[in-house]
């Protein structure tokens, strides 16, 4: 004869734990292809400015703004080999790239010999920050409390079974 289960019984409450994980796992998992799908949609919609037109016209220029702004956060300048390493690109569309955004006003360019170098002007350092806040606004609203729940879930879970 089978012994009931008590709320007791190590089984059942495990059992619940990881339906529990399983489902905030399940919410959070949710909420990331919801940010994933909503920030496609902007790159797609947000070309209201001519930095917006460029950088979100393909996947390279966009990654190369992210590089760009980042060099200007550490305060280092990219060569065209380490942006070539880096963004898994080749020497032609990078260069291209410098000497477009160059053109533009978007990035500094530094010229020592055959070297060029390159971080974001003060314009795309501008652009991308008004793209923080709105990657924050979003990512708040759509995961915060998802990764929230199943981080807390987690470190109780941890502390509790130890």
């Amino acid at each position: 004869m089978n012994k009931p289960k008590t709320c007791c019984d190590n089984s059942s409450v495990h059992n619940s734990v990881d339906e529990i994980h399983a489902h905030l796992l399940h919410d959070y998992n949710m909420k990331v292809i919801e940010i994933e799908m909503t920030l496609h949609q902007a790159r797609q919609t947000r070309m209201l400015s001519k930095v917006q037109r460029y950088f979100n016209s393909t996947p390279i220029r966009h990654a190369f703004s992210r590089w760009m702004t980042y060099a200007t956060y550490t305060n280092r300048f990219y060569t065209i080999s380490e942006l070539v390493t880096e963004m898994h690109s080749n020497r032609q569309t990078i260069s291209t790239m410098i000497n477009e955004c160059e053109a533009e006003g978007y990035i500094v360019v530094k010229r020592q010999g055959s070297t060029v170098a390159c971080q974001a002007s003060p314009i795309l350092l501008q652009k991308m920050e008004d793209y923080c806040r709105w990657r924050q606004s979003i990512a708040k609203s759509t995961i915060g409390t998802a990764f929230d729940n199943l981080v807390r879930f987690e470190k109780l879970m941890q502390k509790r079974f130890t």
